[in-house]
């Protein structure tokens, strides 16, 4: 399951917050601590005036690899399927 179900169930207009972003990032078995950091710095500053789920949906179909970012470009894109909960092939 991907953050956007287990955030979100089927409520499209829910706002969350930070809290509730933090425990569903926690609870995401194939994310670690390195890539929870990225997010956490990715999404501080939406989640304080709350997002819905196509919000979050949009930032994080953005993801990009930027100067100063703790993980790659590869890193990135591995996140991004991820959060979408698809499945990574071990390559």
């Amino acid at each position: 399951m991907g953050i956007i179900e287990a955030i979100f169930g089927l409520d499209e207009s829910r706002k969350i917050y930070y809290k509730e972003f933090e425990t569903a990032i926690k609870s995401l078995p194939h994310i670690d601590d390195r890539e929870r950091e990225y997010l956490r710095g990715i999404f501080s500053g939406v989640l304080k005036d709350g997002i819905t789920q196509r919000e979050l949906i949009g930032k994080i179909k953005q993801l990009e690899h930027g100067t100063g970012d703790i993980l790659d470009a590869h890193e990135v894109e591995s996140v991004k399927r991820k959060l979408f909960g698809e499945l990574e092939d071990n390559k």
